[in-house]
Protein backbone atom coordinates (compact mmCIF):
# COMPACT_ATOMS: atom_id res chain seq x y z
CA UNK A 1 0.00 0.00 0.00
CA UNK A 2 2.76 2.49 0.97
CA UNK A 3 3.98 2.06 -2.79
CA UNK A 4 0.79 3.07 -3.91
CA UNK A 5 0.79 6.55 -1.92
CA UNK A 6 4.31 7.44 -2.93
CA UNK A 7 3.58 6.62 -7.13
CA UNK A 8 0.15 8.46 -6.76
CA UNK A 9 1.53 11.26 -4.60
CA UNK A 10 4.36 11.61 -6.82
CA UNK A 11 2.25 11.53 -10.00
CA UNK A 12 -0.50 14.02 -8.49
CA UNK A 13 2.30 16.62 -8.04
CA UNK A 14 3.57 16.32 -11.29
CA UNK A 15 -0.23 16.26 -12.90
CA UNK A 16 -1.05 19.29 -10.34
CA UNK A 17 2.58 21.31 -12.30
CA UNK A 18 1.64 20.13 -16.11
CA UNK A 19 -2.39 20.59 -15.31
CA UNK A 20 -1.32 24.33 -14.21
CA UNK A 21 0.45 25.00 -17.62
CA UNK A 22 -2.34 23.32 -19.56
CA UNK A 23 -4.85 25.85 -18.25
CA UNK A 24 -2.66 28.97 -19.06
CA UNK A 25 -1.57 27.91 -22.10
CA UNK A 26 -5.91 27.17 -23.03
CA UNK A 27 -6.85 30.52 -21.61
CA UNK A 28 -3.77 31.80 -24.38
CA UNK A 29 -5.19 29.70 -27.04
CA UNK A 30 -9.00 31.40 -26.21
CA UNK A 31 -7.04 34.94 -26.31
CA UNK A 32 -5.08 34.83 -29.59
CA UNK A 33 -7.95 33.15 -31.28
CA UNK A 34 -10.45 35.46 -30.45
CA UNK A 35 -7.82 38.25 -31.64
CA UNK A 36 -7.36 36.25 -34.92
CA UNK A 37 -11.10 36.26 -35.52
CA UNK A 38 -11.59 39.72 -34.51
CA UNK A 39 -8.20 40.87 -37.24
CA UNK A 40 -10.42 38.20 -39.77
CA UNK A 41 -13.72 40.04 -39.35
CA UNK A 42 -12.50 43.67 -39.15
CA UNK A 43 -10.65 42.64 -42.47
CA UNK A 44 -13.33 41.31 -44.38
CA UNK A 45 -16.11 43.57 -43.67
CA UNK A 46 -14.32 46.91 -43.08
CA UNK A 47 -11.40 46.49 -45.20
CA UNK A 48 -13.11 44.21 -47.42
CA UNK A 49 -10.26 42.29 -47.87
CA UNK A 50 -10.42 38.63 -46.50
CA UNK A 51 -7.02 37.70 -45.24
CA UNK A 52 -6.33 33.88 -45.95
CA UNK A 53 -4.67 32.28 -43.05
CA UNK A 54 -6.73 33.55 -40.26
CA UNK A 55 -9.24 31.06 -40.60
CA UNK A 56 -6.65 28.17 -40.96
CA UNK A 57 -5.14 29.19 -37.87
CA UNK A 58 -7.54 29.63 -35.60
CA UNK A 59 -9.19 26.10 -36.51
CA UNK A 60 -5.37 24.76 -35.13
CA UNK A 61 -6.03 26.62 -32.10
CA UNK A 62 -9.49 25.45 -31.59
CA UNK A 63 -7.92 22.01 -31.61
CA UNK A 64 -5.20 22.72 -29.22
CA UNK A 65 -7.42 24.09 -27.16
CA UNK A 66 -9.85 21.53 -27.08
CA UNK A 67 -7.00 18.90 -26.51
CA UNK A 68 -5.69 20.33 -23.70
CA UNK A 69 -8.33 21.19 -21.95
CA UNK A 70 -9.69 17.85 -21.80
CA UNK A 71 -7.04 16.80 -18.95
CA UNK A 72 -8.34 19.69 -17.27
CA UNK A 73 -11.33 18.67 -17.00
CA UNK A 74 -10.37 15.07 -16.40
CA UNK A 75 -8.58 16.05 -13.44
CA UNK A 76 -10.66 18.45 -12.04
CA UNK A 77 -14.06 16.32 -12.03
CA UNK A 78 -15.73 18.88 -14.69
CA UNK A 79 -17.19 16.27 -16.79
CA UNK A 80 -20.10 15.14 -16.68
CA UNK A 81 -20.94 12.36 -14.87
CA UNK A 82 -23.51 10.44 -12.73
CA UNK A 83 -22.56 11.91 -9.34
CA UNK A 84 -25.97 11.25 -7.31
CA UNK A 85 -25.16 7.20 -7.99
CA UNK A 86 -21.47 7.52 -7.62
CA UNK A 87 -22.52 9.37 -4.45
CA UNK A 88 -24.95 7.10 -3.39
CA UNK A 89 -22.58 4.10 -3.47
CA UNK A 90 -21.01 2.76 -0.88
CA UNK A 91 -16.81 3.37 -0.74
CA UNK A 92 -15.59 0.22 -1.36
CA UNK A 93 -18.19 -0.26 -4.05
CA UNK A 94 -17.82 3.26 -5.52
CA UNK A 95 -13.73 2.80 -6.13
CA UNK A 96 -14.37 -0.43 -7.42
CA UNK A 97 -16.43 1.27 -10.21
CA UNK A 98 -14.03 4.24 -10.73
CA UNK A 99 -11.50 1.72 -10.84
CA UNK A 100 -13.45 0.11 -13.91
CA UNK A 101 -14.03 3.62 -15.46
CA UNK A 102 -10.40 4.60 -15.28
CA UNK A 103 -9.19 1.08 -16.56
CA UNK A 104 -11.78 1.34 -19.46
CA UNK A 105 -11.10 4.81 -20.31
CA UNK A 106 -7.18 4.30 -19.97
CA UNK A 107 -7.59 1.69 -22.51
CA UNK A 108 -9.52 3.92 -25.31
CA UNK A 109 -7.06 6.23 -24.45
CA UNK A 110 -3.67 4.26 -25.34
CA UNK A 111 -5.41 3.79 -28.52
CA UNK A 112 -6.01 7.16 -29.16
CA UNK A 113 -2.46 8.79 -28.45
CA UNK A 114 -1.08 5.73 -30.38
CA UNK A 115 -3.13 6.33 -33.41
CA UNK A 116 -2.91 9.92 -32.93
CA UNK A 117 0.54 10.14 -32.59
CA UNK A 118 0.97 7.86 -35.90
CA UNK A 119 -1.44 10.54 -37.71
CA UNK A 120 0.71 13.45 -36.36
CA UNK A 121 4.10 11.60 -37.61
CA UNK A 122 2.01 11.37 -41.31
CA UNK A 123 1.52 15.13 -41.05
CA UNK A 124 5.21 15.51 -41.29
CA UNK A 125 5.02 15.32 -45.30
CA UNK A 126 2.07 17.66 -45.94
CA UNK A 127 1.95 21.51 -45.76
CA UNK A 128 -0.51 23.61 -44.38
CA UNK A 129 -2.56 24.94 -47.37
CA UNK A 130 -2.31 28.37 -46.28
CA UNK A 131 0.53 28.81 -43.36
CA UNK A 132 3.98 27.58 -44.36
CA UNK A 133 4.23 25.17 -41.51
CA UNK A 134 3.93 21.42 -41.51
CA UNK A 135 0.15 19.71 -40.17
CA UNK A 136 2.34 17.68 -37.61
CA UNK A 137 1.83 20.89 -35.49
CA UNK A 138 -1.43 20.69 -35.60
CA UNK A 139 -1.76 17.27 -35.11
CA UNK A 140 0.14 16.94 -32.48
CA UNK A 141 -2.54 18.43 -30.18
CA UNK A 142 -4.01 14.63 -30.00
CA UNK A 143 -1.38 12.69 -28.77
CA UNK A 144 -0.19 15.39 -26.57
CA UNK A 145 -3.74 16.13 -25.28
CA UNK A 146 -4.42 11.93 -24.67
CA UNK A 147 -0.55 11.59 -23.20
CA UNK A 148 -1.61 14.40 -20.64
CA UNK A 149 -4.83 12.15 -20.14
CA UNK A 150 -3.20 8.55 -19.74
CA UNK A 151 -1.67 10.68 -16.70
CA UNK A 152 -4.39 12.21 -15.16
CA UNK A 153 -6.21 8.94 -15.20
CA UNK A 154 -3.04 7.12 -13.91
CA UNK A 155 -2.92 8.81 -11.01
CA UNK A 156 -7.04 8.50 -11.06
CA UNK A 157 -6.72 4.44 -10.86
CA UNK A 158 -4.33 4.77 -8.35
CA UNK A 159 -6.60 6.70 -6.01
CA UNK A 160 -9.23 4.45 -6.56
CA UNK A 161 -7.21 1.10 -5.85
CA UNK A 162 -5.91 3.22 -2.18
CA UNK A 163 -9.47 3.83 -1.53
CA UNK A 164 -10.52 0.14 -2.15
CA UNK A 165 -7.69 -1.47 -0.52
CA UNK A 166 -8.16 1.18 2.44
CA UNK A 167 -11.64 2.77 2.30
CA UNK A 168 -11.52 4.23 5.98
CA UNK A 169 -8.59 6.01 5.13
CA UNK A 170 -9.76 7.98 1.99
CA UNK A 171 -13.21 8.46 2.82
CA UNK A 172 -13.62 11.89 1.37
CA UNK A 173 -15.57 10.58 -2.14
CA UNK A 174 -15.43 11.11 -4.90
CA UNK A 175 -11.77 9.49 -4.70
CA UNK A 176 -10.20 12.48 -6.59
CA UNK A 177 -10.87 15.32 -3.63
CA UNK A 178 -9.48 12.36 -0.98
CA UNK A 179 -5.84 12.76 -1.96
CA UNK A 180 -5.57 16.41 -2.20
CA UNK A 181 -4.81 16.45 1.05
CA UNK A 182 -1.59 14.38 0.82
Amino acid sequence: MHWIIKITTGLAWLNTRLIRLTKYLTLSLVGVMTAIILTQVFFRYVLNNSLPWTEELARYLMVWMTFLALPVVSRENQHAALEIVLGALPVRLNAALQLIICVLIGLVLVYAFSHGLDFALKGQRMLSNTLPVAKFWSYMAMPIGFGLMILVYLELFLKSLATLIQPGKYAGHPVHAAWEKL
